[in-house]
């Protein structure tokens, strides 16, 4: 024994004087830690799966939910999506969706359900915003289409810590965390290949618009089909203003055809076939429950309980549903028309400003497809201000002629806009007085009717042009002291107009545009003559982990104008040509600017900044960072005769209820304003 100890002894020795004595080569300290490595080959999987060789298939797929509606109030009604299950006395619904799924050699997909059943009342679909959470994306930039940093994506490992256990059957678990808690983030853990770096099954947790959810997948396990999950298993609660929804959710792809689609097709029957996994006793007694009531109903015929339930099914089910959620209506022999009116009571179509009061807005869509490159739509939309009293209508129409070319007529007209300005008002002050002019409040402001036809045609993906003629007539809101002053009571503005658009880099890059329009007297008893040049650029510059940079600059210039042209309006602050449009309603505006700042201008140069990020800076602060979504830093710049500059700041954020601004302006040198403005975000998702 003490022989073997002493050899031990003897081999340390000689190990420790070695290690002191053998000089180390730089390299020795680079060697690579063994969790780094494999991290590095989980974040390179997705790019040496070659997804380039994807071959047409048709797969179908099996989803099944359960909802328990916990906690129920009446402000659970304001919710769109929950307005079915908002009400009555059952707490426990059941549905299943089977589908089938066309995968093209572009690798888009397109998804057409075959069969569906439900509980739910109408067999209508409630909680619907958390379906996205069943196709996620682990390897893009983002999980869920442009929502939650995926942990996985070699861009966004700076915001998540990460621990490595390896196991004995060459596997690791990765357990990953959050390294600041904010919405936009998740924790969980993952099993993966040791040799390719390839996930064979994770776990995730998070919360994100009032959903807080724990996500359960079971990857594909060979080429393409290993970068998607092929089982889902969700478990999520919806929690607002006190109510309380649990849902439960199973996804499974890639099964094969059981039945001919011709069969299955909207027949419910077949759901037992082609189930591929059992329902559970639980839930037989739920389709068990509401068969039995069906036939009740049935049997018993028109007798006072379902009179009352009759009536029920009338105020709930149909008008207040109609009330506020969106009517969808499609027609034609193969649905090549469809019918769209937003919700009646919706918070996104009211609102309340100085000049208008409060106003409220109604949005009807009609379209209808004659084929994929020959479309109409129509579209009205309408509202009411309160303050001044007037409803406003506009009703733009556009025909498609050549969808591919983006060729379309459009036919707009519209009334009910007010326009202010102050040179026809001082003109007439000159001629009546103050103490006239001080009678009449409303003199700044005409009421504008507008009708615009015009033709646009896209050469290619990098030049279109646009041409048309619009029309206008501007009429005094205060029209007795214009008579008094002598002066016209209206005007009316008849002008050609040309613009012509250049895209760079193609529809998805920098936007320019160049117009040009020209007022004609007595051109359709036109009478007023101008001539407005504009041109405008504007990019949506999207960047890694959600980040967005928009941007806009613009000149103007009126080279023409008649002794009497008291409106002078610059389209290009009110249209927008970015594809999609901008992330927020704040961006590329300004919000604290006086119109006539620049109106009442022969010219004006204009310039908008928008840098928006999920992580900026009070994303970072305990507790309230956690609900902070989006953030944003706003900076616009004019310059024109009035002002040299007007300058505005702001910040914004979003969370899941509200987007709220904070804007500064400064005008010539001197603090004018400072302006917070709120816009709802539930509506905008549910």
């Amino acid at each position: 024994m003490n022989a073997r100890l002493s050899h031990i002894l003897q081999i340390s020795f000689a190990v420790t004087f070695l290690l002191l004595h053998t000089p180390f080569e730089s390299e020795a300290l680079d060697i690579p830690r063994p969790d780094k490595e494999l991290l590095q080959r989980v974040f390179s999987y997705s790019t040496k799966v070659d997804s380039g060789d994807i071959k047409c298939e048709t797969t179908y797929s099996y989803t099944k939910y359960s909802l328990y509606i916990r906690k129920r109030n009446i402000t659970l009604l304001a919710v769109p999506t929950m307005w079915a299950v908002a009400h009555g006395g059952k707490r426990h619904y059941l549905g299943e969706n089977y589908e089938q799924i066309k995968i093209s050699n572009k690798n888009q997909s397109e998804v057409q359900r075959l069969i569906g059943l439900s509980t739910i009342p109408s067999h209508r679909e409630s909680l619907t915003t958390v379906s996205k959470y069943l196709t996620p994306d682990i390897y893009a930039p983002t999980i869920f289409k442009d929502n939650i940093l995926s942990p996985f994506h070699v861009a966004n490992q700076q915001y998540y810590h990460y621990q490595v256990t390896f196991l004995l059957n060459g596997t690791a678990r990765i357990n990953f965390r959050p390294k600041v808690d904010n919405t936009q983030l998740v924790r969980g853990q993952a099993l993966v290949n040791y040799s390719d770096g390839r996930i064979i099954s994770m776990t995730l947790d998070g919360e994100y618009d009032m959903v807080t959810f724990s996500l359960g997948l079971l990857m594909g396990t060979t080429g393409t089909k290993s970068l998607l999950p092929s089982d889902i298993k969700l478990n999520c609660k919806f929690n607002f203003l006190g109510n309380i929804t649990e849902g439960s959710y199973r996804s499974i792809y890639n099964l094969p055809e059981v039945i001919p689609d011709s069969v299955l097709k909207n027949n419910s029957n077949y759901m037992e076939l082609v189930r591929p996994i059992p329902l559970t006793n639980r839930e037989k007694e739920l389709y068990a429950t509401e068969q039995r009531s069906k036939e009740h109903k049935d049997s018993v015929g028109r007798t006072l309980s379902e009179k009352k339930h009759l009536w029920k099914h009338i105020l709930w089910d149909i008008v207040g549903n109609n009330v506020v959620n969106r009517i969808k209506s499609d027609f034609g022999k193969n649905n090549e028309g469809y019918l769209r009116i937003n919700p009646i009571l919706n918070p996104l179509y009211m609102g309340y400003d100085y000049k208008r009061g409060f106003t409220y807005k109604f949005d009807v869509r009609l379209n209808y497809m004659f084929s994929p490159n020959i479309i109409l739509t129509t579209r009205l939309k309408a509202g009411y201000s309160f303050k001044q009293k007037q409803p406003h209508i506009s009703v733009p129409t556009m025909f498609w002629y050549n969808k591919n070319r983006n060729g379309y007529i459009q036919l707009e007209i519209g009334n009910g806009n007010w326009i202010s300005n102050g040179n026809a008002a001082n003109y007439a002050r000159k001629e009546v007085g103050d103490s006239v002019i001080n009678q009449y409040p409303r003199i700044y402001y005409f009421k504008d009717s507008y009708a615009k036809i015009l033709n646009n045609y896209d050469i290619n993906a990098h030049w279109g042009i646009q041409a048309g003629l619009i029309f206008h007539r501007r009429k005094a809101v205060e029209p007795e002291v214009y008579k008094k002053a002598r002066m016209p009571l209206q005007y009316i503005s008849v002008a050609p107009l040309f613009e012509l658009q250049w895209r760079p880099t193609g529809w998805y890059g920098p936007y320019v545009v160049l117009d040009y329009e020209r007022g004609i007297k007595h051109f359709l008893k036109g009478d007023i003559d101008y001539e407005r040049w504009e041109l405008d650029a504007q990019w949506k510059l999207k960047l890694q982990q959600l980040k967005t940079l928009q941007m806009r600059m613009g000149v103007g210039c009126y080279t023409l104008q008649d002794g009497h042209t008291f409106f002078l309006d610059y389209s290009n602050f009110r249209e927008n040509h970015v594809p999609g449009g901008w992330n927020d309603d704040w961006s590329g505006e300004f919000e604290l600017l006086n119109s006539d700042k620049y109106n009442e201008s022969r010219w004006y140069m204009r310039g908008n900044i928008t840098y928006e990020s999920p992580l900026l800076a009070v994303s970072h602060l305990p507790w309230a960072g956690h609900f902070i979504e989006m953030e944003r830093l706003y900076a616009s710049i004019l310059a024109s005769k009035n002002c040299h500059p007007y300058i505005e700041l702001g910040y914004g954020f979003t969370t899941r209820l509200f987007s709220m601004g904070l804007f500064l302006s400064n005008d010539s040198g001197e603090i004018k304003e400072f302006g917070c403005k709120f816009g709802f975000e539930l509506f905008r998702h549910w």
